[in-house]
C-alpha cells in the first residue's frame, strides 16, 4: 500500500495501517523532538503526536505530504512539553528597578527560560531543508533522521556509495552556507 492508501485505511479503523503510518514516520518524529526537546520527554512527545495524528486524521486534507503534516504536530508537541516543563532550575530570574518617576519606584520581574532560547535557530532547520532538492533532502534525512549506512541509503535509492557522499558532503556544505547567510 502506498501512504495515501494507509491514510484513507487509518481513517476508516484499521488499525495496522495506521501502525504502518506510525512505522514510517517515527525516526524522523524523534529525531524532530531530539532536536528540540534533547532526550527530554522525547518517548512522551512521540506518544502524543502520533495519538494526536490519529485523532484528528480526518482533518488530514492531503494537501501537503503526511510528513509535513505530522511534523507541525510534532514541533507543537516539544513546544507544549518545553513550556509545561518549565521548573525553577531552568529559569533565570531578577527583578529590574524601573522609575516611572521621582516618587515611585516600579519593579518588573523578568524572566529567561533557558529551554526555549535555542528553539528558534532549531526551527529554521526546517527551512534551510526546504531549499534543497528532494533527492538531496531524502538522503540527508535517511543519513541522519534514520541512521542509514551510506551503503543501504545507495541501494534504496539506486545509486553509488560514492554519489551518496558527495551528495551528503554537497547538501552540508549548502546548509551551512545557506546558515551563514540567515
Amino acid at each position: 500500500m502506498d501512504e495515501t492508501e494507509l491514510i484513507a485505511a487509518a481513517r476508516l479503523g484499521d488499525q495496522d495501517a495506521f501502525a504502518e503510518l506510525y512505522r514510517l514516520h517515527i525516526g524522523y518524529v524523534r529525531a524532530i523532538g531530539r532536536s528540540i526537546l534533547r532526550s527530554r520527554d522525547l518517548d512522551d512527545m512521540c506518544q502524543e503526536t502520533f495519538l494526536l495524528a490519529f485523532k484528528r486524521l480526518d482533518s488530514f486534507e492531503g494537501n501537503s505530504l503526511f510528513r509535513t503534516w505530522i511534523t507541525r504536530i510534532a514541533i507543537n508537541r516539544c513546544l507544549m512539553i518545553l513550556r509545561k516543563g518549565r521548573q525553577a532550575g531552568n529559569v533565570e530570574s531578577h527583578v529590574v528597578q524601573i522609575e516611572a518617576d521621582e516618587t515611585i519606584d516600579r519593579c518588573l520581574f523578568a524572566s529567561r527560560d533557558t529551554q526555549l532560547e535555542g528553539v528558534g535557530t532549531r526551527l529554521d532547520l526546517e527551512r534551510l531543508l526546504g531549499t534543497l532538492k528532494p533527492l538531496q533532502r531524502q538522503i540527508l534525512e535517511m543519513a541522519y533522521l534514520e541512521d542509514l549506512p551510506d551503503l543501504q541509503i545507495a541501494e534504496t535509492l539506486g545509486t553509488t556509495v560514492v554519489a551518496v557522499k558527495c551528495t551528503l558532503y554537497r547538501v552540508k556544505r549548502l546548509l551551512r552556507d545557506a546558515h551563514k547567510k540567515s
